[in-house]
């Protein structure tokens, strides 16, 4: 069954490009992407892609140049809390926090209790 044409499927797609970030990121190369992108993600660049559990230093978004909304992530937890408040209030595009190994009992079961109080404390930061 057919629920819209090719386009109106398209339409419903947003389309996020990930970079792993560190204190070298030259943010000079999302540029070619900003067209195609809806969203960016800026991770941790660790030695493999993903899952490395560990902030990258988010000072070097002050060079961010871009409008285009962005995820922050990497290894994000309680304790960054209080840094995610701080940058909340510089004029960045974020646009969400991307939280998960931090909240992982296992590898893809999350803790219930420590997310549900992680976004009740986010919530009152007025992210």
């Amino acid at each position: 069954m057919c629920i819209g044409t090719k386009k109106t499927i398209i339409k419903k797609i947003e389309i996020i490009k990930v970079f792993s970030a560190d204190e070298n990121f030259d943010f000079e190369i999302i540029k070619p992407f900003e067209p195609f992108c809806d969203y960016f993600l800026f991770d941790t660049k660790g030695k493999l892609p993903g899952g490395n559990g560990t902030t990258f230093d988010w000072s070097i978004l002050k060079k961010y140049n871009s409008k285009k909304p962005f995820f922050l992530s990497g290894g994000i937890g309680m304790k960054e809390l209080k840094a995610i408040e701080e940058i909340s209030k510089s004029s960045l595009p974020i646009y969400a926090v991307d939280v998960n190994s931090k909240f992982e009992i296992e590898p893809g079961l999350k803790n219930r209790n420590l997310f549900s109080n992680f976004k009740r404390k986010f919530d009152v930061a007025n992210f």
